[in-house]
């Protein structure tokens, strides 16, 4: 992957060849600029690569049009982020069921799945709240009900526990593994703390745009869901 032309370009990628299993677990680690977000971009669809190829289910997403990869964000991929990224004016519940409804759901389905993850994850009779009336850690809860409402097949979550303390965050990690692995998601997971990483069956350590190392932890083969490849 590389941005720029000429020689104002940037190699962000060189050389990455990397699958990812079906309910997997696969944490992203690297200094700042290493590429690990603009991995996770690229294998969830948001950036097309300049060379290689990103498969999902068997299909190349650069073969997909701008609305085929919108939708197949909306259907089969979750997002959490390190701020959560809720909208401020909307309640817990309507934070979650706006991906869904904008995705064909009807309001009454999308209400159901919504109200169930919010008081999986502990969120019962905080659904009326907007997040600045939500604790860090209860906001990112919202964000992790919102990615996977809609039983996604990959959850990608860039330094989902980031803007927590330690403890908060612990908790907040233990939850998306949890859900991630109950839902039968596979989990891609950027992070700069190995604790964090360490949550998950494997670990890449990237450097200058390459995998450096690789980490797996002993666990049953699965059948790979998503490849990329430079």
């Amino acid at each position: 992957m590389t941005y720029g032309s000429s020689a104002a370009a940037t190699r962000a990628l060189d050389g990455v060849d990397l699958d990812l299993a079906r309910a997997d677990s696969l944490a992203v680690m690297g200094p700042s600029g290493c590429g690990k977000t603009t991995l996770l971009h690229l294998l969830a669809g948001i950036l097309t690569p300049t060379s290689g190829t990103v498969h999902h289910d068997g299909t190349d997403l650069a073969s997909l049009g701008d609305r085929r990869r919108t939708r197949l964000r909306r259907s089969a991929f979750g997002f959490v982020f390190q701020d959560g990224q809720l909208l401020p004016e909307l309640t817990a519940l309507e934070n979650v069921i706006l991906p869904r409804m904008l995705g064909g759901t009807s309001r009454r389905a999308a209400s159901a799945e919504a109200r169930a993850w919010l008081d999986r994850l502990g969120l019962a009779g905080l659904h009326e709240r907007r997040p600045t009336q939500l604790s860090g850690g209860q906001a990112q809860r919202v964000a992790i009900a919102r990615a996977l409402a809609g039983r996604p097949s990959v959850v990608f979550a860039d330094e989902p526990t980031g803007a927590l303390d330690q403890r908060t965050g612990a908790a907040v990690l233990q939850v998306l593994v949890d859900s991630c692995h109950d839902s039968g998601a596979s989990l891609v997971m950027v992070t700069h703390d190995a604790t964090v990483a360490a949550v998950c069956r494997r670990t890449v350590a990237m450097r200058d745009g390459r995998i450096a190392q690789e980490f797996v932890r002993p666990d049953a083969q699965r059948a790979p869901l998503t490849a990329v490849a430079r």
